[in-house]
């Protein structure tokens, strides 16, 4: 008996190891044959709906749909132009100073110059000022940014014309002794504004001192010659009428202004930010007159 114990339990064991083998392998089997197959019927899936997907696709749009109106000066202004002419940033002429955009209006020949300009892009501002603006739309913002600085349009101009051309209706009596009294109160300043003048005239001198040509001369030496002497960067030599002429005719105010904000290859001040205002146009005065 201790034999038969010893021979049976071990051939037992091997029957177990062996029938769950080959569960085992039975269930792999099938799972691989489950896999090939579902993996089979996606591809055959795919397929059959590349072959019959359609061809094109109709895109369906009211065709009488009215466009967007423009927008609005002040609008452009606040979603394009505010970040830089708002701040100043980048040398922008930033609104509300008339003195800088009164100078950049008379350089650029006015409304359309200033348009113009800022289509193609200038110095740090990219083409219409890296937003998408008509040109009505543009042309809004500067006229309303000009507007905004106290400078005078074209625009505000040809709107104001009609008003000044047009009859006046008849008046009453009483209107008309008002405007009799306007005019007498009109005529009484200007006789006072025409004192003031003549006054101004004795009081102020005829023309720019000698001094300051001489203050101008020596700046120059010991700042503008470096560029204005030898042509470099582009600068207009000294004494050159023909490079100074266009300049000249664009008036001292912008050449002052080109020359404290920079222009081109000249950076602001010409590189000296120890000079004052005063130094700067003084420098320009000079130069002008050595053009002359």
């Amino acid at each position: 008996m201790p034999i038969q114990k010893v021979f049976r339990f071990p051939t037992a064991r091997l029957l177990a190891r062996s029938t769950i083998a080959g569960l085992v392998a039975s269930a792999v089997l099938t799972t691989g044959l489950v896999v090939a197959a579902e993996d089979g019927m996606g591809r055959q899936e795919s397929v059959v709906l590349e072959r019959i997907k359609p061809v094109a696709r109709v895109n369906v749009a009211r065709m009488d749909a009215a466009p967007a109106a423009p927008r609005g000066g002040k609008e452009v202004y606040d979603a394009v132009c505010a970040a830089c002419h708002g701040t100043g940033a980048l040398g922008a002429p930033k609104i509300g100073d008339s003195g800088n955009w009164t100078a950049r209006h008379t350089a650029q020949g006015g409304l359309d110059g200033l348009l113009k300009s800022a289509i193609a892009g200038k110095g740090a501002m990219p083409p219409r000022g890296g937003g998408n603006t008509s040109d009505e739309e543009l042309r809004g913002a500067i006229e309303f940014m000009l507007t905004e600085s106290g400078v005078a349009t074209e625009a505000s101009a040809a709107a104001a014309a009609p008003a000044a051309e047009s009859a006046p209706a008849p008046a009453s009596p009483m209107v008309a002794a008002g405007g009799m009294m306007s005019s007498a109160v009109s005529a009484a300043r200007e006789t006072m504004q025409q004192a003031a003048a003549q006054v101004s005239e004795v009081v102020a001198p005829q023309a720019a001192p000698a001094a300051d040509l001489e203050k101008g001369k020596a700046i120059y030496d010991s700042a503008c010659f470096a560029c204005h002497a030898t042509g470099a960067a582009g600068a207009p030599l000294l004494g050159d009428d023909a490079a100074w002429g266009p300049r000249i005719d664009q008036g001292m105010d912008s050449l002052v202004y080109y020359a404290l904000n920079g222009k081109g290859g000249m950076p602001p001040r010409g590189g000296r930010m120890d000079l004052s205002d005063d130094d700067i146009r003084a420098s320009v005065a000079y130069m002008v007159s050595r053009a002359r």
